[in-house]
């Protein structure tokens, strides 16, 4: 007996959480002024045209012309200064690995500097490393701000081309180059 009832608690005790009563929400509507009618009121009692009136229309202000913001590329930072300074030491002492290796740093510090990128290409075609010099010129380039930046970071890119036997590719390399030395030497 005592077991049956153990069995019978056990099926009926979860069937009775199933059955709690929650009690319905209360809610509190503050009463109209005596001033204002209702808006039901306002509503029946207007015209169509007055009831467009009672909506206010949207104001949509556009937003202020903010002038266009040139972001820093990173290259002015003291410790990326004293890495390219490092590294054009080291090129110059023909230790082009190291020189590569603080270059790398510098470009982990300041990745959207395109200076960082032409030093790069430099160094890897001073290293014979054609395809990686055309890569970092054209990375420069896509970070490069004024004509003279972008005009060498083609001239780069024209002498890696040069070295893996693609003159037609160079020679079109330095033509953008000879264009856009020409665009800035021009007077505004």
């Amino acid at each position: 007996m005592r077991h049956n009832s153990l069995v019978l608690l056990v099926i009926l005790l979860p069937m009775a959480a199933c059955s709690t009563h929650v009690p319905a929400p209360v809610v509190v509507q503050a009463a109209p002024s005596p001033t204002q009618p209702t808006l039901a009121a306002r509503i029946g009692s207007e015209t169509p045209a007055a009831t467009e009136q009672l909506v206010p229309p949207a104001v949509t202000r556009p937003a202020p012309a903010q002038p266009p913001r040139q972001l820093a590329d990173g290259s002015r930072v003291p410790a990326v200064q004293g890495l390219l300074a490092t590294a054009e030491r080291e090129r110059r002492a023909g230790r082009l690995d190291a020189a590569s290796a603080a270059l790398e740093r510098a470009q982990r510090l300041a990745p959207q500097s395109a200076l960082i990128y032409q030093r790069l290409a430099e160094v890897r075609l001073q290293q014979k490393r054609w395809p990686e010099a055309e890569q970092f010129a054209r990375k420069g380039l896509g970070f490069a701000s004024g004509a003279a930046a972008q005009s060498a970071c083609w001239r780069l890119i024209a002498e890696a081309r040069r070295q893996q036997g693609q003159h037609d590719a160079a020679q079109a390399a330095d033509s953008r180059a000879a264009e856009l030395e020409a665009a800035a030497a021009e007077p505004l």
